[in-house]
């Protein structure tokens, strides 16, 4: 047992290459990355790159087309909208990973413990995840959102609470198919306890189908949170939130629809982008379908 421990020990560094090789040889999933590697970097860069304020009103300018002062134009208020939108993928992209972490962490360790334990304790866990399942997405945040209040940090908590069930759901399911394996009914038999077999022999066993809802919901989530910018429940103007700045767009579309294609446009990329990229993610990680 322990030689089989020892190789299986060497064995992973080999394990993860071979991963990491069949990644780099799916378009699908090189094709996501690329794009969402655009979106983090223009998060990242584009305010301390771009020569103008995102927050200064200029009446004179407002509503102006794409132009060589003004790659994409101006708003209503005359604000650069470049300027405005590589800002704006900063909020977006730090709502949308937040807000699938919070439901990440919260809902593996719920759904790990109740597939563990299960009897009682863990039925009132499930049953209760089952009951926010039942409420549409959209509508449980707005929910969330109206007793709390509207703002950034409280469509987070909103949107995140929204998440923990598809993963409490998603690690109960694979936990309980993971404990029934020889090594983890040893240990039981052997006294570990069950914290080191909950994080040490179960966790790495359900971690890749955790990875790739991980990567596939940052998407519904950047689109959850942008609808409830576009509502007025999220964060408030000025701030330069894709889902916001669509909102104050509606009424100038007809005139000067630029204003409300470019956050359009960068809201339907970054979501293809994760899809494109978790698809290839679930392809390489699955081996069901990586033996077909």
């Amino acid at each position: 047992m322990a030689d089989q421990m020892a190789a299986t020990t060497r064995l992973r560094p080999q394990v993860r290459w071979r991963y990491l090789r069949e990644l780099a040889r799916s378009y699908t999933a090189i094709s996501g990355a690329i794009i969402l590697a655009f979106f983090v970097l223009v998060a990242i860069f584009s305010p301390s790159i771009v020569p103008h304020d995102p927050y200064k009103i200029s009446p004179a300018e407002r509503l102006q087309p794409p132009s060589a002062e003004h790659w994409m134009g101006t708003d209503e208020l005359g604000r650069d909208l470049m300027a405005r939108m590589g800002l704006g993928a900063r909020f977006s992209l730090l709502v949308g990973f937040s807000a699938t972490s919070i439901g990440l962490i919260i809902g593996t360790v719920l759904g790990m413990i109740a597939a563990y334990i299960s009897g009682r304790l863990g039925e009132v866990v499930m049953r209760s995840m089952d009951v926010l399942m039942a409420f549409p997405g959209f509508l449980l945040a707005i929910t969330i959102v109206a007793m709390l209040g509207p703002g950034l940090i409280n469509v987070v908590i909103a949107v995140g609470i929204d998440t923990i069930p598809t993963f409490a759901r998603l690690a109960y399911g694979t936990t309980l198919s993971a404990k029934e394996n020889e090594y983890i009914l040893a240990a039981r038999a052997l006294g570990v306890r069950p914290t080191t077999i909950l994080g040490r022999h179960l966790f790495p066993n359900i971690v890749s189908p955790l990875i790739v809802q991980y990567t596939l919901r940052v998407a519904t989530v950047i689109l959850l949170a942008a609808g409830l910018g576009f509502l007025g429940l999220g964060a408030k103007s000025p701030t330069p939130e894709w889902g916001i700045m669509l909102a104050d767009a509606r009424s100038y579309m007809r005139t000067t629809p630029h204003v409300a294609i470019f956050p359009g446009v960068a809201i339907a990329l970054v979501a293809l982008s994760l899809n494109l990229f978790g698809d290839g993610l679930r392809d390489v990680l699955d081996p069901r379908l990586r033996n077909r």
